[in-house]
């Protein structure tokens, strides 16, 4: 999963020539220079152009239009230093300006972010945002080496005006600040990162310290053995691959969709889910119900789980626990299953009718890996379990041709 850099201020080379060029003829004119059209406009018309440039870089370039321009770019309320930004200019360009609505920084190997972090704490508005990716040479050269790549801490400040904090570091270790509320905080999402604190993570997004949030994403995350979310606003929560893993307890009256992915790496997952309003869950990893526990949830109306083998040993660690998660729930509105098919069959059994019972579901969506083999007999099979389906929806992952 990665940040949104296409949306808040990517490359955009071409468009960011292409707009300067146009500027710079507006402002001086037709006829070579005689008349400055542009820069009569009130501020707030020259703001709303320099928005629409892709950069903070870019848009400072403007200064040399005219004396009129110099200061223009230094009041603009979002900052934007797209990749391969110099992380240098960050903290002169938040010095320059006013209180900010939006700062997006993707940068290769920062050694300057806690100055610049601590600073954006206090300049962000209420509602503002931030965008910070930190690309590693460990990152750029696979998460096995990135993992082992250590070099500093990202300390995190405490964002108490900021609405969306979305932060991707590199596997960087990051720092949480043990104090403090994020009193407007909605979204927040870390990702690759190594949580040197990760007994504090649950504490601090929790309802006393998060009193608004209402997304909560955690990827490709270290440093976390046992997570409590306590909160009264939560809404989403996704946790995708936190390493080591062990112990998980999420207490939301306000849930509706939670997606866990590989967090528990095939180890007997202790979890216990208290959300009365869940209606869309995800569940790709170890499952046993005598170690989790989904306390009075009735209303969940889609239930997500991925790579099933179709073709495989019966030692497969987790088919015994996709197994037990299908015959967990009664009824479901839609069931979503992901089927994948060997390349070569000749050494595999098939696996499938070990699934002897679905639950009572309306939409039955398959996504399939068939590797060019025929489909019918595992759909079949499925659609004999789940006699009240009224509708069947079949999504082919790989470009071949299959047969029913």
């Amino acid at each position: 999963m990665l940040l949104p850099v296409g949306n808040h201020g990517g490359d955009g080379d071409c468009g960011t020539v292409q707009l300067a060029a146009e500027i710079e003829e507006l402002s001086l004119g037709s006829t070579g220079g005689l008349g400055d059209r542009l820069s009569a406009l009130p501020d707030d018309i020259l703001h709303s152009i320099l928005l629409r440039v892709p950069s903070t870089p870019a848009a400072a370039r403007t200064c040399v239009l005219s004396r009129r321009w110099r200061g223009i770019w230094a009041q603009l309320p979002e900052i934007r230093f797209p990749f391969p930004s110099d992380p240098a200019a960050v903290g002169p360009a938040l010095a320059a300006g006013p209180a900010l609505r939006l700062l997006h920084v993707a940068c290769r190997d920062d050694t300057g972010a806690n100055a610049w972090l601590r600073t954006a704490a206090s300049r962000l508005i209420a509602g503002g945002e931030l965008y910070f990716y930190n690309r590693t040479p460990g990152e750029e050269k696979g998460q096995a080496e990135a993992l082992s790549w250590q070099c500093r801490t990202f300390e995190l400040p405490c964002f108490e005006t900021a609405a969306k904090v979305w932060l991707r570091l590199g596997f960087v270790d990051l720092g949480l600040p043990p104090t403090g509320v994020f009193f407007r905080l909605t979204e927040l999402r870390l990702e690759h990162v190594n949580l040197e604190c990760g007994f504090q993570l649950g504490d601090m997004v929790s309802s006393p310290r998060c009193p608004a949030l209402r997304e909560l994403c955690i990827a490709r995350a270290r440093g976390v053995a046992s997570l409590c979310i306590i909160s009264q606003t939560l809404e989403r929560l996704e946790l995708d691959i936190l390493h080591g893993l062990e112990e998980l307890t999420v207490v939301a009256p306000m849930l509706r969709a939670l997606n866990v992915h590989a967090c528990f790496a095939w180890r007997k997952p202790v979890a216990a889910i208290y959300a009365s309003r869940l209606e869309v869950l995800w569940w790709s990893d170890a499952f046993d119900p005598s170690f989790v526990l989904f306390s009075d949830v009735q209303n969940l109306q889609q239930l997500t789980t991925f790579d099933i083998h179709v073709y495989g040993r019966f030692d497969y660690a987790l088919l015994q626990d996709y197994v037990m998660l299908l015959q967990h729930f009664p009824t479901v509105s839609c069931l979503d299953l992901k089927l994948n098919y060997q390349r070569d069959l000749s050494q595999y059994e098939y696996l499938m009718g070990i699934i002897t019972k679905l639950p009572n579901i309306k939409i039955l969506s398959l996504w399939l890996h068939t590797k060019g083999h025929a489909i019918g007999p595992s759909v079949f099979h499925l659609l004999s379990k789940c006699p009240g389906v009224r509708e069947l929806k079949l999504t082919l992952l790989d470009n071949l041709e299959v047969k029913l």
